[in-house]
């Protein structure tokens, strides 16, 4: 007779391609073994997750997005992206820091790809294979959320940069970063302006503070970063003012993807835990035998069950829509309207289930010593970082042939 996890594995062979499997088991033993043990001390602590970094630096996990001819395993970009989704998804279900951080490093890793010349990706992919991180720094304390005041000016063999950056993430582990800005030596707009340079982050001039003190997501070190006169090489600035624009519509929807399978993944840790719990030490809210035989029980189980199952078929929908993107431009509308549905729902699944999962276990699980209360913080501080509102509003246009 097949068990729980027999059924559960048999439909992901189905679901998945057997690299994908592959990847997912691998980190399912990290995450059982080295990163879900240490997730809630990085809460605790409020310090970078080096536990789960160390973790994938040794499965040999960092060069996930380096395409393969470089010795990569081509996930995201002109690769697998399904691949690079899957695996932030299973990592946030154990710990939501560590997956945030690399995914940013990912996200890094793909910019490199996408816009690198041929000199620039030898040089910076084998830099992460040998263990490296990325980081990726786009928001400002501005007036406007969207204006940009960092600035490159034009010097011999390279720039000087200079400007702030907060919610820095990945900033106290990272090697490199993507600092977003403009050129002081071209015209136009913003967007006409926009340089994407890597950043040496040990560089004189470089200042790392990690004095991020959110409520959740504690280890993922979403500081402050400033640049005072830095000095940026010619090899490393991906592309000239505006270039970025031609990339600029993978990434939006990639970003909204990667987040919405952060949330879900969180949503899926709290599931996990709260049916460990039930199964072991809750109590029955009526006369059954026990928890998990409690009919008010089963039925909150089974709505939190489908909820997840459906926020993940809907990030895995949109994954694969931006994957078959990379061949059909034509899709942009489409694949853009899938990454929203997946961060609205993903959004309220996570936020719910964290929430729901104490129903079921009942008051002692909220006691300090558990530390089930995380799940709920992390879901609730990373899905404040971008207004899921805005995505609420680009399916409302689609739908009302607005768009």
């Amino acid at each position: 007779m097949f068990s729980h996890e027999d059924h559960a594995n048999a439909v992901e062979r189905l679901e998945y391609s057997e690299r994908q499997v592959d990847l997912l088991t691998r980190i399912r033993e990290l995450g059982d073994r080295r990163i879900g043990p240490a997730a809630k001390q990085t809460d605790r602590d409020g310090a970078y997750p080096q536990a789960g970094i160390d973790a994938l630096r040794e499965a040999d996990l960092i060069g996930l997005a380096v395409p393969e001819p470089y010795g990569g395993r081509g996930a995201g970009f002109q690769g697998d992206v399904v691949l690079l989704v899957l695996a932030l998804m299973e990592l946030a279900s154990y710990c939501s820091s560590t997956s945030q951080v690399f995914a940013l490093h990912n996200t890094g890793v793909q910019l490199i790809h996408a816009m690198g010349d041929e000199k620039q990706k030898r040089h910076f992919f084998d830099d992460v294979l040998r263990g490296n991180l990325f980081a990726s720094f786009g928001s400002e304390a501005n007036a406007s959320r969207f204006a940009l005041a960092s600035t490159l000016r034009k010097t011999d063999g390279g720039f000087i940069l200079n400007g702030k950056k907060i919610f820095a993430t990945g900033s106290p582990g990272a090697k490199w970063a993507f600092w977003r800005s403009v050129s002081d030596d071209a015209h136009g707009n913003q967007e006409e302006r926009y340089m994407m340079p890597v950043v040496l982050l040990s560089a004189p001039g470089v200042a790392v503070a990690d004095d991020w003190d959110g409520m959740g997501q504690r280890g993922t070190g979403s500081g402050t970063v400033t640049a005072d006169n830095v000095f940026v090489p010619e090899l490393h600035i991906m592309g000239g003012p505006g270039d970025y624009s031609r990339h600029a519509p993978f990434f939006a929807s990639q970003f909204h993807i990667h987040f919405a399978a952060q949330f879900v993944g969180i949503a899926t840790g709290a599931y996990r835990e709260a049916l460990r719990y039930v199964k072991e030490k809750a109590r029955s809210w009526s006369d059954a035998k026990s928890a998990a035989e409690d009919p008010v029980t089963q039925l909150r189980v089974g709505d939190m069950a489908a909820k997840l199952a459906a926020a993940r078929q809907l990030v895995l929908r949109a994954a694969r829509l931006l994957q078959a993107y990379n061949d059909r431009p034509e899709l942009q509308a489409a694949v853009h309207v899938a990454a929203s549905h997946a961060k609205i729902v993903a959004t309220e699944t996570s936020l719910d289930i964290t929430n729901s999962v104490f129903q079921v276990m009942g008051a002692r699980a909220a006691t300090r010593a558990y530390g089930f209360d995380m799940y709920y913080r992390n879901a609730r501080t990373l899905t404040l970082h971008d207004s899921v509102d805005k995505q609420r509003e680009t399916v409302g246009k689609y739908e009302l042939g607005l768009v």
